[in-house]
């Protein structure tokens, strides 16, 4: 079996806990924040400028729930596969690069899904709940995009610190660099970058992007070593 094919043969188990994540927690931060001055836009580029530009104080709750739901669809898509025949395959033939690639790829893919299902929520709310006008500003297509490789950036650590430490650890970090990012929108700090209202020089945005790209390249490396070398991932 390839190992695309097995990874997401495994994920097919927990498709439901996957879907019930991806719309669950994107509803509750829209829910949470439809109170908030983004939603009283009139149109839908004016709530999705207001909502993904910049963390302020009428909507970091939802970017809370936003970044923490991200990071209960990385136990699932990502939880241990040892207990099943077909990864100690892979194991015992030392295939584990390949298996990894997999691994990493699914989560790009996860990843995308759930950012794009965020977008579709907070858009569906605006247009059928708040009556808003339906709009497309192509700097939408930037704020998809900053905010999928930064949400990966910090998937990417996850998976470096489950690999090299514990998967406690990994937790750990990543939720403390989310709630700081939610809540310090500041320069250094990594959630800032996919923030469109801040940085709001285009070079420093396409600066910032093939930094976390070549980031996300350097730490899927650093784990496809690492786990050569392991008994199981």
């Amino acid at each position: 079996m390839k190992p695309m094919h097995l990874e997401f043969t495994l994920i097919k188990m927990d498709v439901k806990r996957i879907v019930i994540t991806c719309l669950l927690f994107p509803l509750l931060g829209t829910l949470m924040s439809s109170w908030s001055e983004a939603f009283s836009s009139q149109c839908l580029s004016e709530l999705f400028s207001r909502l993904f530009g910049a963390v302020t104080i009428s909507n970091w709750m939802y970017w809370l729930m936003i970044c923490f739901g991200y990071v209960v669809l990385l136990q699932i898509v990502w939880k241990k596969r040892d207990k099943y025949f077909e990864h100690k395959l892979f194991i015992l033939l030392r295939d584990t690069t390949s298996y990894t690639m997999a691994r990493l790829l699914a989560g790009v893919l996860f990843t995308l899904v759930y950012v794009l299902s965020v977008f579709l929520i907070a858009g569906g709310f605006g247009l059928f709940v708040s009556h808003m006008a339906f709009s497309f500003d192509r700097s939408l297509v930037l704020m998809f995009v900053g905010i999928a490789v930064n949400l990966y950036w910090h998937a990417s650590v996850w998976m470096l610190l489950n690999v090299y430490a514990t998967h406690h650890l990994a937790n750990v970090v990543i939720l403390a660099l989310f709630f700081v990012g939610v809540k310090m929108p500041t320069p250094f700090i990594p959630l800032y970058y996919s923030m469109a209202d801040l940085v709001r020089s285009s070079s420093m945005f396409w600066s910032a992007l093939m930094v976390e790209l070549l980031s996300i390249v350097a730490f899927g490396y650093w784990t496809i070593k690492r786990v050569k070398n392991a008994d199981y991932m």
